[in-house]
């Protein structure tokens, strides 16, 4: 658990990761209770499967964001 919360320390201090989770589609989506239900677990892959996550990434304007976090940059 100390691992996920350093993950995601990391994360918020990550420009690129902060420019993503502002940019309003994204906020519509963490609002969605479905996908709140979803992201309330923390596991990643679990959030980045979900249908809702996936055809948001297919939005050329928050797929651009989602290409400039590192996702291995966030490994504890």
């Amino acid at each position: 658990m100390f691992d996920k919360i350093q993950a995601m320390h990391k994360l918020m201090k990550d420009e690129n990761f902060r420019a993503f989770v502002s940019h309003p589609k994204v906020q519509t989506l963490f609002r969605d209770p479905e996908f709140k239900d979803v992201a309330k677990s923390r596991d990643f892959a679990k959030i980045a499967m979900h249908p809702k996550f996936v055809q948001l990434a297919q939005d050329p304007d928050v797929s651009k964001l989602l290409l400039k976090i590192n996702p291995r940059d966030f490994q504890v």
